[in-house]
């Protein structure tokens, strides 16, 4: 659907979802550790220092972000993504 994988792609990829789904889900949207809204993992654990314009995003929307941990400790968390 989209040329590339750039933040604008990934915003715009949100929007169409959140259209479709008729608002943003009740609970936590689980992320990959993705670019387009990570800017860098904490070690191990699920802390991340997130992109500034995905902050501002999510804020306006009110969506509520769930990181999977990085390698094969949150590999399991992925829904089979990853396979």
């Amino acid at each position: 659907m989209f040329a590339s994988c750039g933040q604008e792609a990934f915003f715009e990829g949100h929007v169409h979802a959140l259209r479709t789904l008729g608002g943003v889900p009740r609970t936590k949207v689980r992320y990959d550790n993705l670019k387009a809204a990570v800017a860098r993992v904490l070690g191990q654990s699920r802390g991340r220092v997130e992109a500034d314009r995905w902050i501002a995003f999510r804020s306006h929307f009110g969506i509520e972000s769930f990181y999977c941990r990085p390698g094969i400790e949150g590999a399991h968390e992925k829904g089979g993504a990853k396979g």
